[in-house]
């Protein structure tokens, strides 16, 4: 993989490929395996905001993830 990349990439290939790897790195750094407490910590915190209507309803939210990347998708999701 090594020579592929030092005989195929050009410079700026390179440096992007370089920068998504320092991205991806910072990502798992951030990605740790939680305890069954702070796991129930956060389905208690769930459904105090479903209860309090503080969540977007799912059609809502298709609605505007369709509007937003224009996906055609919504209609699909109201039909099934």
């Amino acid at each position: 993989m090594r020579e592929y990349i030092l005989k195929n990439l050009s410079y700026e290939e390179k440096m992007w490929l370089i920068s998504e790897l320092e991205d991806l790195d910072k990502e798992e750094e951030l990605m740790c395996p939680y305890t069954k407490a702070e796991l129930n910590a956060r389905i208690d915190q769930a459904e105090r905001e479903i209860a309090n209507g503080e969540c977007t309803p799912s059609d809502e939210f298709f609605r505007e993830l369709d509007q937003e990347f224009n996906l055609g998708l919504y209609q699909y999701h109201q039909a099934v």
